[in-house]
């Protein structure tokens, strides 16, 4: 399509720059134009032209430009007319009014290249027809000698089809300016910005025939409106061209492109906008539309991987709760057991010997039963903080103020209404307030501890605050650290807040959801 556009224009510039030429010979030796006249016609013809091969050159998809040369091409042969030769002076009245329907369906058209309504398909059809009609009855009653399509030659005739010619093209052109500003004034700033130049000097045009007409030939004014007039005329070829090179992707007309990377299709971009469908904006588009996309997939491939990630840390959590309980279970049911049955053992052989120990004896057994005993008990503690049974069994603030019975601080606990959650919700959530607690009677030197628990929509807050230094500090060791990548690790957040004289605020945020 854009070959045979190319090789039309082509044809088109070579006939106008030919015609141009020869009109141009003719209107001088016609000796009745002055040479303003004739200069702002072949002016006028020639700028056509030139506007007509730019918008080509920019924008080889789109047949505006080939519509402004036409119009340069047509209004070279209407001055055929002036030829004394019979076969070109009879050419030449055929196409006196050539320019006309050319012109109206180049500015209904621009900038896109399209006619976008059936107002605006019979506004440019009928103006074809009655041009082009009313020349061939105009031929066929003018009178004029040279005139070789003369049948039955009648000046009142010629004169009716003139005046006919003259009333449709009127209402013809008065369309076509009234679609035009409709246009400017409906469409958005962009758009008017491309229309201004070119309603601009059609106002300024129809306004000075108008008036030139409706004042009469005589009048002293009439013959500077009508030099306005061409003036204008002659300055339009430069408002298309103008708008031709600031036209952009926009807002509009639609466009479909079907972006194409690596060989395969990703997605139909629709465009709403007046445009030129040139191929180097259609290439930018493509190539900027092409970046977001990719921008889009590496995100979504960023959001899925981090998703991953997310599921794999609180894979891990579950399953190091998992062999918390394990070992808590060995270590209760195993070694703790054992080490209760020895204590029993030694306590048995101690009521049975009786007198016949002797007291160092005596005292070594009893030292044994005792340290026994402590290690059974450090044993149990520390299956307590592994995994505490009672955490499995009665839930996150049962096993919570087991703990907080444990220690030598004045302890307040708000959490009655905390319903069961998964497991790796409460662990993380227990092992939060235990670690806060620790920390507050090892380093902070507290002597209270407040500890609140609650179900806020859809997570689970935990708070513990000391009436400490205010010294902690989450980079301070591995135990905060640790719990932050915890609870993390199931969606939620670990933050600290501290102040000297304040004390500190361990609090967390855990999605009741998390896994």
């Amino acid at each position: 399509m854009n070959h045979r556009r190319t090789v039309a224009m082509a044809g088109v510039l070579t006939a106008g720059l030919g015609l141009g030429v020869l009109a141009m010979t003719l209107k001088i030796a016609d000796g009745t134009h002055t040479v303003l006249d004739t200069t702002l016609s072949t002016t006028t013809g020639f700028l056509f032209l030139l506007a007509g091969a730019v918008a080509h050159v920019r924008r080889p998809s789109n047949p505006t430009g080939l519509l402004i040369a036409l119009a340069g091409l047509a209004l070279f042969a209407e001055d055929l007319q002036f030829a004394e030769d019979a076969v070109t002076h009879t050419v030449g009245l055929a196409l006196s009014a050539a320019s006309s329907p050319v012109i109206a369906h180049l500015v209904l058209v621009f900038p896109h290249g399209k006619l976008r309504s059936r107002g605006e398909r019979a506004l440019v059809f009928s103006a074809y027809g009655v041009v082009f009609g009313s020349a061939v009855l105009g031929l066929l009653v003018n009178d004029d000698p040279l005139n070789l399509a003369a049948v039955a030659a009648s000046p009142e005739a010629e004169q009716l089809v003139k005046r006919l010619l003259e009333l449709v093209g009127a209402l013809i052109g008065g369309g076509v300016v009234v679609v035009l500003v409709y246009r400017w004034l409906a469409g958005r700033l962009p758009q008017r910005r491309l229309l201004s130049p070119v309603v601009a000097i059609a106002v300024i045009g129809a306004v000075s025939t108008t008036v030139g007409s409706a004042l009469g030939s005589g009048h002293p004014v009439s013959e500077p409106l009508l030099d306005v007039y061409r003036v204008s005329f002659c300055l339009w070829p430069l408002a298309f061209l103008i708008g031709v090179l600031r036209a952009r992707v926009g807002n509009a007309e639609m466009i479909r492109l079907l972006l194409e990377r690596d060989g395969s299709g990703l997605a139909a971009l629709v465009q709403d906008d007046e445009v030129w469908k040139d191929t180097r904006s259609i290439d930018a588009l493509n190539a900027a539309a092409g970046l977001v996309l990719d921008n889009q997939r590496l995100a979504a491939e960023l959001e899925e991987r981090l998703v991953e990630v997310h599921a794999s840390r609180a894979r891990i959590v579950a399953a190091a709760d998992d062999e918390r309980r394990r070992v808590e279970r060995d270590l209760h049911d195993g070694a703790q057991q054992r080490l209760v049955s020895v204590v029993l053992l030694l306590r048995m052989a101690e009521r049975r010997l009786g007198d016949e120990l002797t007291p160092a004896v005596e005292k070594l057994l009893r030292n044994t039963i005792d340290e026994l005993q402590a290690t059974v008990t450090e044993l149990r503690e520390l299956a307590r903080g592994l995994h505490p049974a009672i955490l499995t069994e009665a839930g996150l603030i049962p096993a919570v103020r087991s703990l907080l019975d444990r220690i030598p601080l004045a302890v307040d606990l708000a959490g009655a209404d905390v319903p069961r959650l998964s497991g790796a919700v409460e662990a993380t959530a227990y092992f939060v307030v235990s670690e806060a607690v620790t920390n507050a009677l090892k380093h902070a030197q507290a002597g209270e501890v407040r500890v609140r628990i609650g179900v806020e929509e859809d997570r689970l807050r935990v708070e513990v605050h000391d009436d400490g230094t205010g010294a902690a500090d989450i980079g301070g060791g591995s135990g905060l650290h640790g719990l932050r990548d915890r609870v993390r690790a199931l969606g939620g957040e670990l933050t600290i807040v501290g102040e000297p004289g304040s004390g500190s605020t361990v609090s967390a945020v855990i999605p009741l959801n998390g896994s």
